[in-house]
């Protein structure tokens, strides 16, 4: 007698509101975040993943994830806590209220403040983001935030500010300011510092074989 085939499951839906987000989706969250990780680094051991697990840069995303997943739940109290924690321990800070998508990659968790929405396969190198302070309109991020699309790069000390939109595969410079929407498959740089000067026995010392 053979036995009827399992029923597939159905794909995977990554939620953001309370009424559709379950602990097995948190759960996977997680392990995208993991992924993009152990792939940034090459893959390893055993004691290498977990030597990348409790470094602050996934830290970062697993408490945001948990207490996320808290905030969503209505569990407020609980989710606040768990975020001062997070804050604490890893110096990054990701708002409960901000919708991460799967996948997302912070590479120096010192300095990193996320609010608003963000897509997938984010990437952020650290001391940088994204908030508010440039209008209080919603544009889908919450009042005043940005909306970020998928496969986004932000470069170190990177910043979005206010209602904006930053389309897809978008990649912003290492020190840059974007207050103003910004289109698909563009690239953001900050204006290149100038040498101004050179004192004169610097250069002379320079110029010595």
């Amino acid at each position: 007698m053979t036995m009827p085939d399992a029923p597939a499951r159905p794909p995977l839906r990554f939620a953001t509101d309370a009424e559709r987000l379950t602990w097995r989706q948190t759960r996977h969250l997680m392990r995208s975040d993991f992924v993009r990780l152990a792939t940034w680094y090459g893959g390893g051991s055993f004691s290498r993943r977990l030597f990348w697990f409790l470094q602050p840069n996934y830290q970062a995303l697993f408490l945001y994830r948990t207490y996320r997943y808290l905030y969503l739940k209505g569990w407020r109290g609980a989710a606040r806590l768990v975020f001062l924690w997070s804050l604490y321990w890893t110096g990054a800070e990701i708002s409960p209220t901000t919708s991460l998508g799967p996948g997302c990659l912070i590479t120096h968790a010192s300095g990193v403040v996320l609010f608003g929405k963000i897509g997938a396969r984010f990437t952020i190198f650290g001391q940088g983001g994204m908030g508010g302070g440039l209008g209080e309109e919603d544009i889908g991020g919450g009042p005043g935030y940005p909306v970020i699309g998928d496969d986004v790069i932000f470069g170190m000390k990177a910043l979005a500010l206010g209602p904006i939109r930053i389309g897809d595969r978008v990649k912003v410079g290492p020190t840059a300011l974007v207050s103003r929407s910004v289109p698909d498959d563009a690239m953001i740089l900050a204006v290149e510092s100038k040498l101004v000067r050179v004192r004169m026995g610097e250069a002379e010392g320079n110029a010595r074989p």
